[in-house]
């Protein structure tokens, strides 16, 4: 739906209503075509209060049936959800206003930062009469599994990020040269050898050999005595705080334990997101692109929804953050597209790695990306975002047709 499909839907409603939704008590005003707001009022987030709403919306506007009437929403997290479905399920039209949106109108509106119930709630209905809203997720089941599956993945990924940077803050007062020797904490060595290390008095007091076998098992053999010399030395002559070494020490492990905790539920949500896209129709022509993973459609699926409630595949980007703005043009200075990043940053990243995996010698954008670098030989990374850009519009054209993937000859 575009913006002027939007006004004529917010100029062909007989009633808007407006709701600030919380987590125990939303806030609502209901204008009616031709006539004055009502004074904001509340309910409960219960059954009984969504049953109050309905009666105040028949006392402000009586006789209206649900296709006239149209019901904006600004969630907060998920406070609001239930509501939505709930006066979906009794046939109203239900829209999303965003709360950045609402936020910037206050400003102009009441040309100062209000923040109020009441100023929400009329500002939601104001925003909404205009036709500034977007369309709320009503997603079929295999939809709404995969979002919840998506949304759950990113949290969990950016825990274990945050527990690594942590056990890295840790090191630095108890064991600072360990990290110079060995710096990616998403391979299995340095966390074995913090786990039976955890600090370089303990490395020191441990026997050569002991800690070789360790080194040997957890790298496969691709680490050895090399590796020991360096860590040995590090202990050796470390800067490490005296007083790192008891207490604040013990945090390793714990900050280990929490890694191992979050890994292994990354890797349950994988499995379960693996095994919900196989019951997607679009599963079996998105699989069908080389290179493309069974995670990277899962998210592809769980972030955009349901494809065929798209007009264009512009919208597909949007929703990663892929389409280009323009922020700096003024006068004579026509300013520089960039991507707008106001998206699903899961998304985003997983398109830009199978766009890294599709320009090697066998991949399906190897000639475009050797054409881009040709006008562009010192920026291939914005090389690879335009390709990122140029296979997200694929697969929503894949996904769309469910048709299987297949390979254009040149003319």
């Amino acid at each position: 739906m575009n913006a002027y499909q939007k006004r004529l839907k917010a100029q062909a409603a007989r009633a808007v209503v407006g709701i600030d939704a919380a987590k125990r008590v939303h806030t609502a005003v209901v204008r009616t075509a031709g006539g004055p707001d009502s004074v904001p009022f509340q309910f409960a987030a219960t059954r009984e209060g969504f049953v109050h709403l309905l009666e105040e919306l028949e006392r402000c506007a009586p006789g209206l049936q649900p296709a006239d009437v149209l019901f904006a929403i600004e969630f907060a997290g998920n406070y609001g959800y239930t509501l939505a479905f709930l006066l979906r399920a009794r046939g109203y039209e239900v829209v999303s206003v965003l709360p950045k949106h609402t936020k910037h109108w206050k400003e102009v509106f009441h040309n100062q930062r209000l923040k109020s119930d009441p100023a929400d709630a009329l500002t939601i209905t104001d925003l909404a009469a205009r036709g500034s809203f977007v369309g709320f997720p009503f997603h079929a089941q295999v939809y709404a599994d995969l979002r919840g599956l998506v949304s759950e993945y990113e949290r969990l990924t950016k825990l274990r990020t945050g527990t690594i940077a942590r056990l890295k803050d840790v090191l630095q007062v108890v064991w600072p040269e360990f990290e110079a020797r060995l710096d990616n904490f998403g391979k299995k060595t340095p966390i074995e050898l913090l786990k039976a290390y955890p600090g370089p008095e303990a490395f020191l007091r441990a026997r050569k050999a002991s800690v070789l076998k360790l080194i040997r098992t957890a790298s496969r053999g691709q680490h050895g005595e090399q590796l020991y010399n360096d860590l040995h030395e590090g202990a050796k002559t470390t800067i490490a705080l005296v007083g790192a070494q008891g207490c604040l020490k013990d945090e390793i492990g714990r900050q280990i334990e929490l890694l191992a905790c979050y890994e292994r539920q990354i890797a349950e949500v994988r499995q379960t997101m693996i095994a919900c896209l196989q019951r997607a129709p679009e599963a079996k022509a998105l699989l069908s692109i080389p290179k493309l993973g069974e995670v990277t459609a899962a998210v592809f699926l769980g972030s955009i929804g349901d494809p065929r409630t798209y007009d264009s595949s512009r919208q597909a980007l949007r929703v990663g953050g892929l389409s280009l703005i323009v922020t700096t043009a003024s006068g004579n200075n026509p300013g520089k597209p960039r991507l707008s990043k106001r998206g699903r940053p899961e998304l985003r990243r997983l398109m830009y790695m199978f766009a890294v995996r599709s320009v090697t010698k066998d991949g399906i954008y190897r000639a475009d990306y050797v054409r881009g670098l040709a006008r562009n030989p010192k920026l291939p990374k914005k090389v690879l975002v335009g390709i990122s850009r140029k296979a997200l519009r694929m697969m929503f054209r894949v996904a769309v047709t469910r048709r299987l993937y297949t390979v254009v000859a040149p003319k």
